[in-house]
């Protein structure tokens, strides 16, 4: 296998290593994939841009203590 076969990654990868990036640093060939598949995937690159904005809003929260135990009652009743 070339080194470009070991570079094209599908959707459903790219969008593991987004993830993954937040908890561990990836590797040399993880992020030039990465890099790669993001300049042509559209759909990747708004999966990466709304992973952020998830990311900084979960920090935003666990720094300022919000009561949502109104919010979560609601969810459980429509969902039990």
């Amino acid at each position: 296998m070339a080194l470009t076969d070991t570079l094209k990654l599908s959707c459903h990868k790219a969008t593991a290593l987004i993830e993954r990036r937040e908890l561990r640093p990836l590797g040399p060939a993880e992020r030039l994939g990465l890099w790669m598949h993001l300049r042509i995937c559209d759909h990747c690159r708004a999966f990466e841009k709304q992973s952020r904005v998830i990311e900084t809003l979960l920090l935003r929260r666990s720094v300022v203590n919000v009561d949502s135990s109104a919010l979560e009652a609601r969810i459980l009743t429509r969902i039990g």
